[in-house]
């Protein structure tokens, strides 16, 4: 009988404390969304930034800093090339590559391994492909420096496609 006792015990214990972490998981899901709900969509990042025709800020889910406070801004958005997610990140062409532009991203692609290299009309654009798939894809458009990840292979075509379409 006592060993009874202990095991319901032992039951007791684990249900409260099995609770008190789904609460705990709980409260912290929600207090997560409040505050994701709560900040504002930045539609505006203080320089002219190019975005794909017929698609605004907002519906691609508004800009995200993803450079430090103390650095020179850079913005991103997140959309999607033929159902495969990018994350397309730019920033005012740096006083660094205002002199020769085209040598200074050509650079800045080999240390990110962008070693191919597309036309996108006058765009010239560099792509690097890991061996997991993912590919980053370097070039400047209306003095712009951007710089753009997918999270798997996209062809070509579909890139030139996408890249002629940023105004």
């Amino acid at each position: 009988m006592r060993q009874r006792l202990t095991s319901r015990k032992v039951l007791l214990i684990a249900a409260i404390v099995a609770a008190g972490v789904v609460l705990f998981i709980t409260i912290a899901v929600i207090t997560n969304q409040t505050k994701k709900s709560d900040t504002s969509v930045i539609t505006n990042p203080g320089y002219e930034t190019i975005l794909p025709i017929g698609k605004s800020i907002t519906q691609l889910g508004g800009w995200e800093r993803i450079s430090p406070p103390e650095r020179d801004p850079v913005f991103a958005y997140t959309d999607t090339i033929n159902d495969v997610s990018i994350n397309v990140s730019q920033q005012p062409l740096p006083e660094l590559f205002k002199t020769d532009t085209t040598g200074k991203v050509a650079e800045l692609a080999k240390s990110y391994n962008a070693t191919k290299k597309i036309n996108a009309d006058t765009t010239t654009v560099y792509i690097g492909t890991s061996a997991q798939g993912p590919q980053s894809v370097i070039f400047t458009k209306n003095d712009l420096l951007v710089l753009i990840k997918s999270q798997e292979n996209i062809n070509d075509d579909a890139w030139v496609n996408y890249i002629k379409s940023l105004n």
